[in-house]
């Protein structure tokens, strides 16, 4: 088995272990489970393990967050008439016609804000790294992202400009519409949350209309559940790689400096329908060319809850969990919350400071996962109570987590343990 097994960057994601699948896991793992036994991916995140291991082991995968338990059903989950039901996948025909709709209505709402972002990209990166300047591109620019609406039907200047209308005076109203209806068309989440913040306007209407496809296919296509997660795990792909922040969605990115403003403006014409294509190309190939085991299942809980008696785990024998927790206290709700949005695709209200929506445009507070592996207090007892749990199914248990930066391990340095990993 090699990394080309696993060739797909599903996400830019914190902490994936694709290079420690080859390197480290993949010996430890057959020191500790025969061929075709069961392995349990507690915390999957891009499902890099349990995709390295699918050949060899049924894999069991879980995540508390819902952008992952698809990326691993997309990987995961199938049989035979899956795998041949992926090899003449038409996308154009079980997405295309209400892709197009959605779209042509998206378009309506914007249709000049539509125009100039589609000519003033390019113009803002010639500005810095042309030979002829022309810093007056980069104001206009910023003008232009100054001026969009805000989902809370505020602007962030006091004159909305005319190129962001119909949809800027509409706003209030078609958001309190989809709050109460989110399956309403024109799907426009993303053109509302996030335009101008983590993508150009043009990539926002396109991952609405390709949401909004994955939603409308047919309830008696037998491969419906399959194919929404296959297409979903795509769209989460292109809009991984797009994002203008950095490589999350923590905070968008300044465009102040002009150095900053032409790395947005070069993400933001980065084509959301060309990367969706690549990932379903990847994910398809994965499966064609390492196919997995019967029986895969993935699931979207609470770590604890999970392996508790009493869950859907109660009818299954895992042989082996692989834990690889967060490490430190950041909570990954919060640097993928468009990705855990986008999937749930509810119109949640976005959380508010001072009354103003924050930078970032998180949902509420209520509807962020946090772990108690990001707890310096909890984490301990989170630990204990993974390794309780799978004491009492018989199950074997094999950790990741880190000595040096580790929350856990870290504190008992700070207290003045010489060898953590020892108490550990």
């Amino acid at each position: 088995m090699t990394r080309e097994t696993t060739r797909l960057k599903t996400l830019w994601y914190m902490g994936a272990k694709t290079r420690l699948c080859e390197e480290f896991l993949d010996g430890a793992v057959r020191d500790l489970l025969s061929p075709g036994g069961t392995l349990l991916d507690a915390c999957c995140g891009t499902a890099a393990v349990a995709r390295w291991f699918a050949p060899r082991y049924r894999i069991l995968a879980n995540d508390s967050q819902q952008f992952s338990s698809v990326i691993a059903r997309a990987h995961l989950e199938g049989d035979g008439e899956w795998t041949q039901e992926l090899d003449r996948l038409e996308p154009q025909q079980d997405l295309g016609l209400a892709i197009s709709e959605n779209q042509r209505l998206l378009d309506g709402l914007v249709p000049k804000a539509l125009e100039l972002e589609d000519s003033i990209l390019s113009q803002v990166i010639d500005a810095v790294t042309g030979p002829d300047e022309s810093p007056e591109v980069l104001d206009r620019y910023r003008a232009f992202v100054s001026e969009a609406p805000l989902p809370d039907g505020s602007a962030a200047d006091m004159h909305i400009s005319s190129l962001h209308q119909p949809l800027a005076m509409r706003m209030p109203e078609l958001l309190e519409q989809r709050m109460q209806d989110p399956s309403m068309a024109p799907a426009l989440m993303c053109t509302a949350y996030w335009a101008h913040v983590y993508f150009g306007i043009r990539q926002a209407t396109r991952i609405d209309s390709i949401r909004h496809a994955i939603g409308q296919i047919p309830m008696d296509d037998p491969h419906r559940c399959r194919k929404q997660a296959l297409y979903l795990a795509a769209l989460l792909h292109a809009v991984s790689v797009s994002t203008s922040g950095t490589s999350h969605f923590a905070q968008p990115r300044s465009i102040a400096k002009d150095s900053e403003l032409v790395a947005v403006a070069k993400r933001r014409m980065i084509d959301i329908d060309v990367q969706f294509e690549l990932a379903l190309d990847a994910i398809r190939t994965e499966w064609l060319e390492s196919p997995r085991l019967d029986g895969n299942k993935v699931y979207c809980s609470d770590i604890h809850g999970l392996l508790e008696a009493g869950s859907p785990l109660d009818e299954e024998d895992v042989d082996l969990v692989y834990l690889d927790p967060p490490y430190t206290a950041d909570n990954y709700s919060r640097f993928y919350h468009v990705l855990e949005t986008l999937v749930e695709y509810d119109y949640p209200q976005l959380q508010t400071r001072g009354g103003e929506l924050t930078r970032g445009r998180y949902p509420g507070q209520e509807k962020r996962f946090t772990s108690d592996f990001c707890s310096s207090i909890k984490a301990e007892d989170a630990f204990r109570s993974v390794a309780r749990s799978c004491k009492e199914r018989g199950a074997s248990l094999l950790i990741s987590y880190s000595t040096d930066t580790g929350l856990l391990t870290r504190k008992w340095r700070n207290l003045g343990d010489e060898n953590p990993a020892s108490r550990f």
